[in-house]
């Protein structure tokens, strides 16, 4: 009995088979030679739009995730290496204006001196010397730029000092209202000399030599002599503050004011002079070794009366 309805079974199924595959053939020849199926197929592929449209998600959605990931990832390479480049200029354009505004102060500084055919070095101060009795500073230049002891150092067109020791990268400096320095200066209206010895104060030296008839009066400038071959000569040092005058005294007292204001001076400039002796040149080398060999700084200081 199994075996009849398993039989007719088959049979049904290879009939609806060959059925279906009759109406297949008849439609394909149909469309084939005529359009009077694009109808029908037209609302068949908008039927089954939707359906494409969901299984394509997946697929478009994987190429989304891609292509936003792999954008994100090369936006944040270049992102990284744009803040490098730019904290690279950042510090190059701060470099290029530190220069910039040292070229100003530069020329601001040469602009205000005689015309001389020295060199220059534009130098900062860093400190100054905790000594109350000495009148001392530190500069940020030394034997590395050549600086050598005993070099002249100015402010504008005002005498400011003398390297007094040096180190490699820094160099001190002996202003010249110190009280173990000395420069030989002229009146610049009479032409008449004194010595102006520093005081220990700030912006305050003695004129010392001064005799009792010599004509002096408040006011007048004083200006190195360019004796004792170290400060070049004619550059303003001091003007006349006070006169004081006992009689019976051969020379009387003068107190002069600085015109570099050591309170508020906080750049200078070092000088390379031409020194001959004998025919021959000396240089900044043997300075520095004679540097080296000096026993002590005040030492050395005590000698440095010009």
């Amino acid at each position: 009995m199994n075996d009849i309805i398993d039989g007719d079974s088959h049979s049904s199924l290879l009939l609806k088979f060959m059925i279906l595959v009759a109406i297949s053939a008849t439609i394909m020849v149909f469309d084939y030679r005529d359009t009077i199926l694009q109808p029908v197929r037209t609302s068949l592929r908008t039927a089954i739009y939707p359906l494409q449209y969901v299984v394509d998600v997946p697929v478009r959605m994987v190429s989304y995730l891609s292509d936003y990931f792999a954008d994100h990832k090369k936006m944040a390479a270049e992102n990284k290496q744009l803040r490098s480049m730019v904290n690279v200029y950042a510090a190059r354009n701060q470099k290029y204006h530190s220069i910039a505004s040292e070229n100003i102060r530069l020329r601001h500084q040469l602009n205000a001196i005689p015309a001389v055919k020295e060199r220059f070095l534009l130098a900062e101060v860093l400190a100054v010397s905790g000594n109350i009795f000495r009148r001392k500073v530190t500069i940020n230049r030394g034997a590395n730029e050549d600086i050598y002891s005993g070099q002249v150092v100015i402010s504008g067109k005002n005498i400011y000092g003398q390297i007094d020791s040096i180190a490699p990268d820094s160099a001190e400096i002996m202003q010249i209202t110190d009280p173990a320095h000395a420069i030989h200066v002229l009146n610049d209206r009479t032409k008449m000399g004194a010595l102006a010895v520093g005081t220990g104060k700030t912006n305050l030296v003695e004129l010392k030599n001064i005799e009792a008839n010599v004509d002096i009066k408040e006011g007048d400038i004083y200006v190195s002599s360019g004796l004792g071959q170290l400060y070049p000569a004619n550059f303003p040092v001091a003007v006349v503050s006070s006169i004081a005058y006992n009689s019976g005294d051969s020379f009387m007292k003068v107190m002069a004011r600085t015109l570099t204001d050591f309170s508020h001076t906080r750049e200078v400039l070092a000088i390379w002079q031409t020194k001959k002796a004998a025919g021959v040149i000396e240089k900044p080398e043997s300075q520095l070794k004679k540097n080296k060999k000096t026993p002590t700084v005040n030492d050395q200081a005590d000698k440095k009366k010009h």
